[in-house]
């Protein structure tokens, strides 16, 4: 992935929704070219932001033993626009799921504005099966490992442990 555009996992139950954020600033490198006086973020990476929570929550739905790949995106429609300082929330709901492939419907919203809705189709591809698919399961489990990290506890409990120069809050 060029762009990780998930900052916040929410909410995740497996096997049927999450909630994840995206903070969109002013310093997005897509923002140079899209467009000048008035940025704003392309629908193709709002789509994009919906897909990789989808992913997230299929793949620890399967404890990452398994790789969804987006097949098709079906009835998209990109309702208004994204801007820099707005939080992108992106609802993902598990519509059917089989051990070969998922639907998964996608909703975005800024502040209870819809600005997208899709059905995303995704094929399920076992690791076990593929060295290169367990590699991408391993890359997603670290990226939900971070994204449900809470980095102020982290550092609560390094302060309470007597940590001393505050490098370790930055190597956990």
């Amino acid at each position: 992935m060029r762009f990780l555009l998930v900052d916040r996992i929410l909410s995740l139950e497996e096997g049927k929704e999450a909630v994840v954020r995206k903070n969109v600033t002013n310093s997005e490198d897509f923002f140079r070219d899209h467009f000048a006086n008035r940025p704003i973020m392309p629908g193709c990476l709002v789509l994009e932001t919906c897909d990789q929570a989808a992913r997230l929550l299929l793949g620890k739905s399967a404890d990452f033993a398994s790789l969804p790949t987006l097949e098709s995106v079906v009835n998209g429609k990109l309702q208004h626009f994204v801007q820099p300082g707005d939080s992108l929330e992106v609802h993902v709901v598990v519509v059917r799921q089989t051990a070969e492939g998922a639907e998964v419907r996608a909703s975005a919203s800024v502040e209870g504005r819809a600005v997208a809705r899709a059905s995303l189709i995704y094929r399920l591809e076992a690791a076990a099966a593929d060295p290169e698919a367990a590699r991408a399961c391993g890359r997603m489990r670290e990226f939900y490992r971070v994204l449900t990290t809470d980095l102020l506890q982290v550092a609560r409990e390094h302060q309470t442990r007597g940590a001393g120069s505050g490098r370790e809050v930055a190597d956990a």
